[in-house]
């Protein structure tokens, strides 16, 4: 495993996860920080660690649910006003409602990933997160784009259970009026607390019973009508030049006319991203990814899924 840290003054990440909290309101099958037993990060040292970075950053605000902090807002304020970029990371329930959706943005948020694993459908919901949602979680994607807020969607595939997850996507996209997004799509990772894990009373993982990324390209070929040739160009040139992960994360337009635009700003794209770490000796998904970090308990960086795996059931 390729594990190191840096002095927030070294910083080389162009991303970087901050975990403000690791208290939650939800219990998801499917967690990479699953220990609720760790205090809040430390405002005021967050902020005087993140102005050291020598460059301009997205810092990633998640929790667990990050919204389970008071403060937030005013925190990611501060965040915007040493200079860095800021994006929330949330599983949208309070986003539910549109008071808080407008208090974020009233303090400079722009953008944010909704976690959306089950999309519409209150069943999904309940086997992977463990919580009937569905109402809330639509109601937060429509709040974002009431308040036109920059947006990205999560949705873990699990097969078996949301398999028509992307045709569901776009439907619930064109009832919500969404029109620009980066659609995020990722298999399980065995990271943290997952549905594999047999000590929690999950299935034992095996290579039949986890998407592979061939798997997600054709389910996404399939419900999308694009096809799988389509699909792979854009694999085999990725926009991110990481030789190390382009075979395990890639993104992609549903149109080809938003070739060379950006991000959410020319309809919708697809991440496709392999977290399945059965063939991973290290069990690490997007392994060497040196545009991602995470911000570590004593506040210097380390790439983010090694860290994570690090500290597995702390930290």
């Amino acid at each position: 495993m390729q594990y190191y840290e840096l002095d927030p003054e070294h910083n080389h990440f162009s991303d970087v996860m901050v975990d403000v909290t690791h208290r939650c309101n939800m219990s998801c099958k499917n967690c990479y920080i699953p220990n609720r037993n760790i205090p809040d990060l430390d405002a005021d040292i967050l902020i005087e660690t993140i102005k050291k970075f020598p460059n301009k950053t997205m810092i990633r605000v998640v929790g667990a649910e990050p919204t389970m902090r008071k403060d937030l807002p005013q925190l990611i304020r501060r965040i915007r006003e040493t200079g860095h970029r800021a994006t929330l990371l949330t599983n949208g329930l309070r986003l539910a409602s549109d008071r808080y959706v407008k208090e974020l943005k009233s303090n400079r948020l722009s953008h944010i990933y909704l976690s959306l694993n089950g999309v519409d459908n209150d069943d999904w919901y309940e086997e992977i997160d463990e919580l009937r949602c569905a109402t809330k979680k639509i109601a937060a994607l429509q709040n974002l784009v009431n308040n036109r807020m920059i947006i990205d969607t999560g949705t873990i595939i699990v097969k078996g259970v949301n398999d028509e997850a992307v045709s569901r996507l776009l439907h619930l996209y064109n009832q919500t009026g969404v029109v620009n997004v980066l659609a995020r799509i990722k298999n399980v990772g065995n990271l943290g607390r997952s549905m594999f894990d047999e000590n929690l009373g999950g299935q034992i993982i095996t290579m039949d019973s986890n998407y592979t990324m061939q798997g997600l390209i054709n389910l996404v070929s399939e419900q999308t009508k694009l096809s799988v040739d389509y699909i792979e160009s854009w694999r085999n040139n990725p926009i991110y030049k990481n030789k190390d992960i382009e075979e395990s994360s890639f993104v992609f337009p549903l149109s080809e006319n938003s070739k060379g635009k950006p991000f959410h700003k020319s309809g919708i794209w697809f991440k496709i991203a392999d977290w399945n770490t059965f063939s991973n000796p290290d069990g690490v998904p997007l392994p060497g990814n040196n545009r991602r970090g995470r911000l570590t308990a004593d506040f210097k960086v380390a790439p983010m899924s090694e860290h994570v795996k690090m500290n597995e059931g702390g930290y």
